[in-house]
């Protein structure tokens, strides 16, 4: 959902993200800095890592992503329906109902099993049209794409198919959020390996992709024609490793209302399982956001929130719509706005520091943000 701040209030909704698109368009920028002529492919799937589209994606081709990457067909159908023209890449390969549908709407295909080339090739046949194809590779990461030794006949197999034309070869890497490690190395090495396979069977590569935003950040060697970059366009962190190397800006932060407050007696216990007890007389007061919300449940007593710029943990059980704050003698306001993610004065609460609270990583924290929560978006730009 998108609304303004003023729908915000209207509809009532106790708690919201809001998402800088300056900031998009800046970590695109910087990111574009780190080429030597590669495309950026702007990744915007899970709902553009939790951020939004097709506001986020739209940010992201404003401040020079030439294309996007969606990991389902429904993902790129939003983005086409919001009149988006680039080339859309599907990184999965869809249920074979779907191969229609995808071609319908010019998304990019990634091929990797023999049944989905099949099913790709009769349906462009029936609609009398050819289907430009990126085929995945499998380098080592062993999560889908074609094994290096089944490369050969997956060629033959594509260049065989009048319909179909190979485009490009991808692959992807498994451990670039550890700069230095060998395994990149290696799979560097069999991606060279494999293209060059691919080009002396016959098959014309426009387009070789490897790198994801933590190798396009740390490793040019990985850089080939297009970079496709998901969490740093959004001011996310690939890895501690990556930290501050260069010149990223958060996009997201959740905000949400406190909706009551009270005094409790010293000795009295909070939320479910009454794990947390009052030490001293003081006030509590209710936020209006929960694990519902994406706020995860084993934040409890871990987190931190910010109201008026001050820290307070997070005290007792988080619960699916609420969580309650000891706030000491402090005065705090019902209405008072709390930010569980993102900046307050000089301070910030950070996806990475809820990660760390919750052992996960900072993807996940966004991600997991759902439709219930609208999105605000600060900066758009009139047609956008």
């Amino acid at each position: 959902m998108s609304f303004t701040a003023e729908e915000i209030e209207a509809r009532g909704h106790p708690v919201w993200a809001e998402v800088d698109l300056d900031a998009i368009r800046h970590n695109v920028g910087a990111l574009k800095m780190q080429l030597a002529g590669a495309e950026i492919m702007g990744v915007v799937k899970g709902y553009a890592y939790g951020h939004g589209n097709p506001q986020s994606a739209l940010a992201m081709l404003e401040a020079g992503a030439t294309r996007l990457g969606v990991a389902r067909v429904a993902e790129g159908l939003h983005l086409r329906e919001a009149g988006i023209t680039v080339p859309i890449h599907v990184f999965t390969e869809p249920p074979a109902a779907a191969v229609r549908t995808m071609l319908e709407h010019s998304l990019t295909p990634t091929v990797y099993t023999q049944a989905f080339a099949d099913a790709l090739s009769r349906t462009a046949t029936e609609m009398d049209r050819t289907v430009n194809v990126h085929l995945k590779l499998d380098t080592g990461m062993h999560r889908v794409g074609v094994p290096p030794d089944e490369v050969a006949g997956a060629v033959k197999s594509l260049l065989s198919a009048p319909a179909l034309v190979v485009e490009g070869a991808w692959s992807h890497l498994a451990v670039a959020d550890l700069p230095g490690h060998p395994f990149t190395r290696q799979q560097l090495d069999l991606f060279h390996k494999l293209t060059d396979q691919i080009e002396k069977a016959g098959a014309k590569l426009r387009y070789r992709h490897l790198a994801n935003s933590a190798a396009t950040m740390a490793d040019p060697d990985t850089h080939f024609d297009v970079v496709r970059c998901g969490v740093a366009c959004y001011g996310l962190w690939p890895s501690r490793d990556l930290l501050g190397t260069l010149d990223l800006k958060p996009a997201l932060a959740l905000r949400a209302r406190v909706n009551m407050t009270k005094g409790v007696k010293a000795g009295e216990g909070l939320s479910y399982g009454l794990r947390y007890e009052v030490k001293k007389a003081s006030r509590i007061v209710t936020i209006t956001a929960g694990y519902a919300d994406g706020y995860d449940r084993r934040l409890s007593g871990r987190a931190d929130v910010m109201m008026n710029e001050l820290r307070y943990r997070v005290s007792g059980t988080v619960c699916m719509d609420q969580f309650m704050v000891d706030v000491g003698q402090d005065e705090i306001e019902v209405g008072t706005v709390a930010t569980l993610i993102g900046d307050e004065g000089s301070d910030r609460v950070s996806a990475e520091e809820l990660a760390a609270h919750i052992g996960t990583i900072n993807y996940e924290v966004t991600t997991r943000i759902p439709s219930r929560v609208p999105r605000v978006f600060l900066n758009e730009r009139a047609g956008g």
